[in-house]
């Protein structure tokens, strides 16, 4: 079915004036972008912080009469010139089709592969992790799990633990057991994630030596190997967390890291773990350690 939207470019102090009119004038999704490209990677928690020139777009049906909704904007925000609109039909597209395009297979180390279901693996004869992209974060393509992922895939995990702090869709856990790790744990405080996880687990058949978490309830044993994806903040603010689930002698590996953050985020781990070099791609760093 084809849509329509409107799109307004505004200042930071009027998007929630906008985002109000088109919620209450019958859109059906309203959502926020950056307009010149400065975006925003780690906002302080339970923030919601705009950008400084936002795209503000409602999504509406097709036989809904746009005019109404684009004189009343004229009408009540007349006295500013901060703003503009543009109106589109959209026609539809099979949706499922344009993610494909954008998600091809991808190798990691000498035959690893991560593959959607509808695709041929490049190496049917090499190790592959099935996933499609749905409730929560992580499919590989993104630096900060695709540096996780090179440095699992050049390990060798046989008779190891594997400990997936913040896993998102669980591919890190799920790819250490592919790659040979024994047991693994996946933890987030997400329900979406735990849900995403054990579908994705189950989709690759080792959901029988993983085990998923919620944020309170997770056993605080330790383990030959730890991965925490997420942001700088949390890294830093759950150092001590983190720290004491890797076993003496085990290994650390921390992503979601911009550059300018590695020292700080090395300076709450320096303690308890020797640091290799990172690895830095985008200007996304990760960082690998072993626990003195």
């Amino acid at each position: 079915m084809p849509w329509q939207q409107i799109t307004i470019t505004t200042s930071k102090k009027l998007a929630p004036s906008f985002e109000e009119i088109l919620e209450n004038n019958g859109a059906l999704s309203v959502t926020f972008t950056d307009a010149l490209n400065q975006p925003i990677y780690e906002p302080p928690l339970e923030t919601t912080p705009l950008w400084e020139e936002v795209l503000v777009t409602g999504l509406f049906e097709e036989q809904h009469d746009l005019s109404r909704i684009e004189q009343l904007f004229t009408d009540s925000l007349s006295n500013s010139s901060t703003w503009k609109m543009r109106l589109e039909r959209l026609e539809d597209q099979v949706w499922e089709r344009l993610w494909l395009e954008h998600f091809q297979p991808i190798k990691f180390g000498d035959d690893f592969w991560i593959c959607s279901t509808e695709h041929t693996p490049p190496e049917p004869e090499a190790t592959i992790l099935w996933l499609d992209p749905g409730l929560a974060f992580g499919t590989g393509t993104h630096p900060t799990t695709a540096l996780c992922l090179a440095w699992l895939a050049q390990k060798n995990l046989t008779n190891t633990t594997v400990f997936d702090f913040g896993c998102g869709s669980g591919i890190l856990a799920i790819a250490s057991l592919l790659m040979g790790a024994d047991q693994a744990i996946g933890m987030d405080i997400d329900p979406q994630a735990l849900i995403a996880t054990q579908s994705n687990a189950e989709k690759n058949n080792v959901q029988d030596r993983i085990t998923i978490f919620g944020a309170q309830d997770y056993p605080t044993n330790t383990h030959d190997i730890v991965v925490a994806n997420v942001l700088a903040e949390p890294l830093i603010t759950f150092s001590k967390d983190i720290s004491s689930l890797v076993k003496p002698n085990g290994q650390l590996v921390l992503s979601g890291i911009l550059s300018e953050q590695i020292e700080s985020v090395i300076d709450a781990y320096a303690d308890n773990f020797i640091f290799e070099p990172p690895a830095v791609q985008d200007n996304w760093a990760c960082l690998h350690a072993r626990k003195k």
